[in-house]
């Protein structure tokens, strides 16, 4: 199971605007390369079973299982600090392995 906690912010934003969120790992590429990056969505999945369910702070949080990766003390979601009327919800401690498929190993 994931240990997962959410701010006193994060969770007081969560509980006035929706009743539960997920995590999804989204795909990302740039000049430097191509990685999975977790982002925080204000949504209930369509498919759970591919999440791992976690209540945290009484709210239901829905993790994308595959390839997941906790750090060690545990992943914290809070409410981003970006100076801006506008607030969105960001996930610390968690990450997803980066996939390359079709990629041949070299010897």
């Amino acid at each position: 199971m994931i240990k997962l906690e959410i701010s006193k912010e994060a969770r007081d934003y969560i509980l006035n605007n929706i009743d539960a969120i997920t995590v999804e790992s989204i795909s990302m590429a740039s000049c430097c390369g191509y990685s999975n990056e977790p982002v925080v969505f204000e949504y209930k999945p369509s498919a759970p079973e591919h999440y791992e369910e976690v209540i945290a702070g009484g709210i239901k949080v829905y993790v994308f299982k595959e390839g997941a990766v906790v750090a060690p003390g545990g992943a914290r979601i809070c409410l981003a600090d970006n100076n801006s009327p506008f607030k969105w919800l960001n996930i610390e401690g968690l990450r997803y392995k980066d996939y390359f498929g079709g990629i041949p190993e070299s010897d």
